[in-house]
């Protein structure tokens, strides 16, 4: 993959600007956090709602666009509100709260494939509830739990995913998923991946907030599940047959664009922080 400095500044003045917002958002109260991922969750449902319109080729009525968004922000808002702060001794509790979640969530997967699987277009709007919503809904818990987390979760995955762009353009040989991504190599996920840790390792030396260990699981968890949430929505604009979700950011495409990383490794982000509180407590 050759190296284009238009493209590569273009991304990354996006990247810093996008950055700036974040870090905005949360270095202010917590409801100019929960507000602007508020409109990320509804811009991210707009654009999913078209990618799947282009996949199924159908197009969704007025009514059916309001309700799934409607219920969208309806499931983001019970997600964020949920009673997940750690307390002492709750090490058993909070495991089976997050096993009761997990259950659910299976258990109700397998209800809406089983009653919608001759209804692609329900799979499909469901599914994205629960890919939007719900991960959107668990960044913000990641804010009840740290007022820098979820910036350092942000900064981890733009690092993830510059550095595994500039790796991939000087040293990218080895092709990774090329049916998904096919500009996607071997070499630079790995260089993000290491670079994001190296980061992570970095910031844990200079802050005392977390021991750096768990700083170096959120870089691992920012390069390996960022990049799978990469892949995922990849896939869908594939299927879509669409190179970007959006055009909201030049070089970054739409709002799904930019946080499809973001929307796996949230989750991911909040369970390993609640169990070290509840261990360390």
């Amino acid at each position: 993959m050759a190296f284009d400095v238009k493209t590569f500044l273009t991304r990354l003045g996006s990247a810093f600007i996008f950055s700036a917002i974040m870090m905005s958002a949360l270095l202010m109260k917590e409801w100019a956090f929960i507000g602007l991922f508020f409109v990320v969750n509804i811009l991210c449902l707009k654009e999913y709602a078209r990618i799947v319109e282009l996949i199924l080729q159908t197009t969704f009525t007025l009514n059916e666009k309001v309700n799934f968004i409607a219920v969208g922000v309806a499931l983001f808002g019970f997600v964020a509100s949920l009673p997940l702060t750690v307390c002492e001794n709750q090490t058993a509790t909070l495991l089976s709260t997050y096993l009761f979640y997990f259950l659910g969530f299976v258990i109700g997967a397998l209800l809406i494939f089983f009653f919608f699987r001759k209804n692609k277009k329900s799979i499909y709007l469901l599914s994205g509830l629960g890919y939007i919503s719900v991960a959107l809904g668990f960044l913000v818990q990641l804010r009840f739990q740290s007022l820098y987390l979820p910036l350092i979760l942000i900064l981890l995955i733009w690092m993830n995913d510059t550095m595994a762009y500039l790796t991939g353009s000087f040293i990218g040989r080895t092709k990774f998923f090329p049916s998904i991504s096919p500009k996607k190599t071997l070499e630079g996920t790995i260089g993000g991946v290491l670079f994001a840790m190296a980061f992570a390792y970095i910031w844990g030396s200079i802050t005392n907030w977390f021991p750096i260990s768990l700083w170096v699981i959120f870089g691992l968890v920012a390069g390996i599940v960022g990049t799978a949430g990469d892949l995922v929505e990849s896939k869908l604009k594939r299927l879509a047959g669409v190179k970007d979700s959006g055009a909201i950011m030049p070089g970054h495409g739409g709002a799904l664009d930019r946080f499809d990383s973001l929307l796996l490794s949230a989750p991911f982000a909040l369970l390993i922080t609640m169990l070290y509180e509840s261990a360390s407590k």
